[in-house]
C-alpha cells in the first residue's frame, strides 16, 4: 500500500474507533459518577482530537508509513494508560488491548503484537506510578454490550480494510502475471535478440532467438554475455551497460558477434535499465534488445560499391522512372552531353532529346523496349551548346519481381571518341 493510502486508511479507522469508545467511557463515567471536568476534557482530547493530531504528524513526517505504524505503538500506550485509569474495567480493557493487538498484527505481524503488549504495559505502569492502582473490574451491562459490539465491529471493520486490500494485491499479481505472459510470449517469438542482464554484463535470461545464435554454454545464466562479441565491440558494451546501470537512461551501442558458425553477425543494440536510479549498482537489471542489421549493412556497402562504379562508368547513364522522369545521371552524362544533374533530375527524358532524329523514331525505339525488354543502336545527337556527334546509345527497361515496369536504363557513348581511343591503344599515339 503507498504511504499516503495507509496513512488516510489508517485515519478513517482510527478516527471512527476512538470516536465509539468515546461513547463507551463516557458511559462508563457517567454511570460511575463524580468525573470532573478535567477527566471529560482529557477523555475529549484522547478520543476525539487525538486521531486527528497523529495523522497529521504522519502527514508531514519525512517518513510517514513508519510515522504511521509507530502511532500504533502509541495508541497502545495511551490506552494503556486508560485501562489503569479506569480501574482495569474487564471488558473495557479487552475493547482496547484487543484492538490495539489487531492493529499491531495486522500492520507489523508478530513482533508488533509484543511491541504493542509491551507499549500496554508500559502506559499502565506510567499510570499507576504516577497516580496509584485501582482495580474495578465490572462495568454495566449497557458498557458490557457496548464493549462486545465496538469489539465485533471494529474487528469486521479491519477484517474489510484487510480483504480490500488483499482482493487489490490478487488483481494486481494477476495482471503483472498477465503482463509477464505478454512480453514473454513476445520475447520468445520475436526474431530480435532479447536478453536481461546484471549490472556487469553477465546473463540474467535469454530468449530463445539467441539458440539460433549461440551455444547454450555461451547463455548459461551467469556467464559474460559479451564473451562472443569482437573485443572492441565489447568493451564499449560493458561500459554502455555500466552507464545506463548507473544512470537510468538507455544507451545504442554496435556489436559485432561471432555465431557458432563462426561468422561475423553485425548487431544494432540498446540497453535500458529496468529498475530505479536511486536503487544499489548491484540491484540493477538491464534489458538488451539487439537487432540483426547484417544484411542491411551488405546491402548498404553493395549499394555504395555501385554508386562509386556508376560515378566511374566512361559511358553516359541515365536512368528514368516508367514514366520517362529522369531520376540520376551519372559523371559521364554531364561530360559528354554538357547538360548538369540540374538540367535534367526530375525532367521528362524528352528534354534530352534532339531534333536530329524524328519522334517516330523514339516510338519505335520504346515499341521495341517493349516487345523485347532493351534496344541499341547508332543515332546522332547534339550537345547542349549544339555541337552535333554521332552516338552509340542502348535502352533497357527494368521490371520488378511481379514483372512491372519500373524503371529504363539508358547507356551512351560518343562513337568517334571510342574509335579515336581504339586506334590510339593499337597505335600507341596519342
Amino acid at each position: 500500500m503507498e504511504p499516503a493510502t495507509l496513512v488516510q486508511t489508517n485515519h478513517r479507522v482510527r478516527a471512527a474507533a476512538f470516536g465509539f469508545c468515546f461513547a463507551v467511557v463516557g458511559v462508563y463515567l457517567w454511570q460511575r459518577g463524580g468525573a470532573g471536568p478535567l477527566a471529560w476534557t482529557l477523555l475529549a482530547l484522547q478520543f476525539l482530537a487525538y486521531p486527528h493530531l497523529v495523522y497529521w504528524r504522519a502527514l508531514r513526517s519525512m517518513r510517514p508509513t513508519r510515522a504511521e505504524l509507530d502511532n500504533l505503538f502509541l495508541d497502545a500506550a495511551l490506552l494503556g494508560a486508560w485501562c489503569a485509569g479506569l480501574g482495569f474495567p474487564t471488558w473495557i480493557t479487552y475493547l482496547f488491548v484487543g484492538a490495539t493487538t489487531l492493529n499491531a498484527v495486522v500492520n507489523r505481524g508478530a513482533l508488533g503484537v509484543a511491541w504493542s503488549l509491551a507499549s500496554t504495559l508500559a502506559g499502565a505502569l506510567l499510570w499507576i506510578t504516577v497516580r496509584g492502582f485501582e482495580y474495578t473490574p465490572v462495568t454495566s451491562d449497557l458498557v458490557t454490550m457496548l464493549c462486545v459490539a465496538g469489539s465485533l465491529l471494529y474487528a469486521g471493520m479491519v477484517g474489510y480494510v484487510v480483504h480490500s486490500q488483499n482482493r487489490r494485491l490478487a488483481a494486481a499479481r494477476d495482471a503483472l502475471r498477465a503482463s509477464e505472459e505478454r512480453y514473454r510470449l513476445i520475447a520468445e517469438n520475436a526474431g530480435d535478440l532479447i536478453a536481461m542482464l546484471d549490472h556487469q554484463g553477465h546473463w540474467l535470461y535469454a530468449s530463445p532467438s539467441y539458440k539460433r545464435v549461440l551455444d547454450a554454454a555461451d547463455l548459461a545464466p551467469g556467464a559474460d554475455a559479451f564473451r562472443r562479441v569482437h573485443p572492441d565491440d565489447a568493451e564499449r558494451a560493458r561500459v554502455g551497460v555500466l552507464r545506463s546501470a548507473a544512470t537510468g537512461k538507455p544507451r545504442e551501442v554496435a556489436l559485432r558477434l561471432v555465431d557458432r558458425e563462426g561468422r561475423v553477425r553485425q548487431y544494432k543494440a540498446r540497453v535500458q535499465a529496468l529498475g530505479n536510479p536511486d536503487e544499489s549498482l548491484a540491484s540493477q537489471r538491464l534489458l538488451l534488445v539487439s537487432h540483426d542489421v547484417t544484411d542491411l549493412r551488405d546491402s548498404e556497402e553493395r549499394v555504395l560499391l555501385a554508386a562509386h562504379a556508376f560515378e566511374g562508368m566512361t559511358e553516359a547513364i541515365v536512368i528514368t522512372a516508367a514514366d520517362g522522369t529522369i531520376v540520376t545521371v551519372n559523371r559521364a552524362f554531364s561530360e559528354l552531353s554538357g547538360f548538369t544533374r540540374e538540367d535534367v533530375l526530375g525532367q521528362s527524358e524528352r528534354v534530352i532529346r534532339n531534333a536530329l532524329q524524328p519522334p517516330e523514331f523514339y516510338d519505335e525505339v520504346y515499341r521495341a523496349v517493349a516487345k523485347d525488354g532493351y534496344w541499341s543502336g547508332t543515332t546522332w545527337a547534339r550537345r547542349k551548346n549544339g555541337s552535333v556527334y554521332r552516338e552509340w546509345r542502348s535502352l533497357r527497361a527494368v521490371k520488378d519481381a511481379a514483372g512491372t515496369l519500373t524503371h529504363y536504363v539508358i547507356v551512351f557513348s560518343e562513337v568517334g571518341a571510342q574509335r579515336s581511343q581504339g586506334e590510339a591503344a593499337v597505335t600507341g599515339k596519342p
